[in-house]
């Protein structure tokens, strides 16, 4: 369960440092601040060498690289690594840290690839962190990163400074979430630094300022500015950028596929004995040398950029249609204060909202932001206090703005994320988590009541309820039948791959099948037993949730093609190709990985990817019609509108059609205002409730196009399908909370 934000002032290390009359040093870095000292003779002694590391005597500096993005299809980038990691093994480096995006998709052949450039000199000394690129379309769920690699997150001392690989990345999505376990694993490290050790954190995603990749970045940052965290190196953003806040710098890195170049990070000590990390980028020049740019240099002591404007107070709360934003400082006074509401349309990206400004009156900064605009429900609002030097300080509150329509009514969390969509059936509303937990409430007057909750493997899809069984595909190799009323396990079959699709429940030939795709394998399996009847080869990666009429079963899957195959045999009839590319990369990317396939009654079958939306003739594969635009993630939804069937279908970035599944003729199209990933809407009569990523829910007039009865229910993302039980929506997010939201 996530710490809630508290109006309280949080103590930090470096407001007691601040307080105590320590200064922040010299930081330099593009657009900051005056220029360091030259720099001194390395200082104090660095730690022994680690496991592997093969000279005897460890140097002061280390190297970073990020977002290589190796790919067989793309010879130039490795030609490019091979001449990087040489330049860096001839500087002997005590370590080298790669901060993600290793390879394009993270397929055993990529990987290969990738090991092949890495020299014998620096064998033992690398230590990695995956980007979206390794886990996005992972079929192996990370474990062939972690044969590869190693752990994804980990620690280690090297240079006088420990060091410690993050790993916020989320399987099957593009953007991070740390979670409650990354953070707890977090803290206990660093509680174990010895003190006065200048603490490093090197992970894929960038934090704070105006980037949004991970939801609960605001606990990140609350978390280590309680410790002597001095730098954290990201990537993901393929640019070269430094920010010093929050007592800390972060430095985002370019990426090596788009030019040779190395970062070179060096302990040294000031013109005044201080030490300090000087950070560099060293290009590689086709004339065979190389040239060399200061990015930033960052001081080891003191309170850190933006420590000493460090708000002592922040208030906010709600003033009718509008927040109250109320901040106190201790001894020095910011020379700006500035707040705004982070926007329901910010996700894995930028928010770029402008700030409103505070103004001063005694000791006191306050403002009021207008919330005319915004949906009743939970809103996070941040507030940032400038130093004189350019750096500042962030802090996150969160408020509730009341209002009439739908509004939450129970709450209860999980173990881990829950990704997967949620199932019901009658009273019964069922969950898994990445955690491991499968919970079962009931629904009864208005309220949820634990039934049951068993341990299974993590879950990344959703559980599939059908004939008093539930379904449950696990990561762990897994697909599980759990008795519907008790939890109590009535089979479980191991598979070759893990088990990262939805299930689907058919009728052929009068008797029920389960199928499931289970990595690039599609399975037919005895509901009763368990016992495999047939199975086949898709070609690629399937994430989604295959389909079938009673003759054929569909599914869309990573090799760029919509399958068909005999219901009774699993003979293969028919592909259809959603993207002709001889590259096996842009195949999975552009492919139907994620397809949630539909079967429109006595129509076509329908199939989606990030490009467009098919229907496809059942007998043979032949294209009858295509919608262009990104409806896999939300998914395709049949609804009866206007007394004849329809499909809606929800772009990510929230374009939404009503379109004639028979010809797909558009019959109206709107703009969500919101993104919508995976989480999809819920059909109910002539109304589709829409739950966004940043969990907003929406009534969506099937009708009309048009969207009323907006609330936010969390600060989370949602990529889990929600259900509609007793009048009420129940939705989950990625923080494990679970609600029950009253639409009345």
């Amino acid at each position: 369960m996530p710490t809630p934000h508290s109006n309280d002032p949080a103590v930090s290390r470096r407001l007691l440092l601040g307080a105590a009359g320590v200064t922040l040093g010299a930081l330099t870095g593009p657009g900051l601040l005056a220029t360091a000292a030259t720099a001194a003779p390395a200082g104090p002694p660095a730690p022994p060498a680690p496991p592997g590391k093969p000279h005897p005597q460890a140097p002061q500096g280390f190297a970073l690289v990020s977002d290589t993005h190796l790919n067989p299809t793309a010879p130039a980038r490795t030609d490019t690594m091979r001449a990087v990691f040489q330049a860096i093994a001839e500087r002997d480096p005590a370590a080298v840290l790669h901060c993600g995006d290793i390879t394009d998709s993270g397929t055993p052949a990529q990987i290969a690839l990738y090991q092949s450039t890495v020299p014998a000199e620096l064998a033992g000394r690398i230590h990695y962190t995956p980007g979206n690129h390794e886990v996005r379309w992972d079929v192996s769920a990370k474990e062939e990163y972690h044969r590869a690699f190693g752990a994804s997150q980990q620690s280690f001392d090297v240079c006088g400074v420990h060091v410690v690989a993050l790993d916020p990345t989320m399987l099957l999505q593009e953007p991070g979430h740390f979670g409650g376990a990354l953070l707890d694993w977090l803290e206990k490290d660093l509680r174990r630094v010895r003190k006065n050790t200048p603490i490093v954190i090197f992970q894929h995603h960038p934090v704070g300022d105006a980037w949004y990749y991970a939801d609960d970045q605001d606990r990140f940052l609350e978390l280590v500015e309680r410790y002597e965290v001095r730098v954290v190196f990201a990537g993901h953003v393929h640019a070269e950028a430094v920010r010093p806040m929050n007592g800390l710098v972060e430095i985002t890195l370019k990426a090596v596929k788009d030019s040779p170049h190395y970062y070179w990070t060096e302990r040294t000590n000031d013109g005044r004995g201080e030490p300090q990390l000087v950070v560099t980028r060293v290009d590689l020049l086709a004339t065979g040398g190389t040239t060399t740019t200061t990015v930033a240099t960052v001081p080891l002591t003191g309170a850190g950029p933006g420590a000493d404007v460090e708000p002592a107070a922040v208030q906010v709360s709600a003033a009718g249609a509008a927040f109250a934003v109320r901040a106190t400082f201790g001894h020095n006074a910011p020379v700006a204060v500035r707040a705004h509401v982070l926007p329901e349309t910010g996700f894995s990206g930028t928010v770029n909202t402008p700030f409103t400004e505070l103004t001063r009156t005694g000791a006191h900064w306050q403002a009021s932001l207008d919330a005319t605009a915004l949906p009743p429900g939970t809103h996070q609002v941040r507030l940032r206090a400038v130093a004189s030097d350019g750096s500042w300080w962030d802090s996150v509150r969160t408020v509730q703005l009341a209002g009439a329509g739908p509004r939450v009514v129970w709450e209860t969390a999980l173990d881990g994320a829950v990704q997967g969509g949620l199932s019901t059936a009658d009273d019964l509303v069922v969950a898994g988590s990445t955690g491991g937990a499968v919970t079962a409430w009931s629904m009864r007057h208005g309220r949820a009541k634990q039934r049951w909750t068993v341990r299974n493997g993590p879950v990344y899809r959703e559980p599939v309820i059908a004939d008093s069984t539930v379904f449950v595909p696990g990561a762990d190799h897994t697909v599980t039948a759990l008795d519907a009323g008790t939890g109590r396990r009535r089979w479980q079959v191991r598979t070759a791959e893990p088990v990262l699709s939805t299930p689907s429940l058919a009728r052929i030939d009068g008797k029920g099948v389960l199928l499931v795709a289970a990595g690039t394998t599609l399975l037919a399996l005895d509901p009763t037993t368990g016992r495999e009847r047939w199975r086949a080869a898709i070609g690629g990666f399937a994430a989604g949730r295959p389909a079938c009429d009673g003759e054929r079963v569909y599914v869309g899957a990573g090799d760029a093609r919509a399958h068909a195959f005999d219901a009774r045999t699993g003979a293969p009839l028919w592909t259809y190709t959603t993207r002709v590319t001889t590259d096996p990369n842009a195949a999975l990317l552009y492919g139907p990985w994620d397809d949630r396939t539909v079967l429109v009654p006595n129509g076509p079958v329908v199939v989606s990817s990030v490009s467009a939306t098919w229907g496809l003739d059942r007998a043979t594969g032949t294209a009858l019609w295509s919608v262009p635009g990104s409806s896999m993630y939300a998914g395709p939804r049949l609804a009866t509108v206007g007394g004849s069937t329809a499909l809606l279908l929800i772009q990510e970035r929230g374009a939404t059609l009503l379109v004639d599944p028979m010809s797909g003729a558009t019959r109206w199209q709107t703009q969500l205002g919101f993104p919508v990933f995976n989480s999809g809407a819920v059909i109910d009569g002539d109304t589709a409730w829409v739950l966004g990523v940043n969990s907003q829910v929406g009534a969506l007039d099937l009708n009309t196009g048009r969207l009323d009865r907006l609330v936010k229910i969390g600060t989370g993302y949602s990529f889990s399908t929600p259900v509609l039980v007793g009048g009420q929506l129940v939705a989950a997010d990625q923080n494990g909370r679970v609600r029950g939201v009253d639409l009345a």
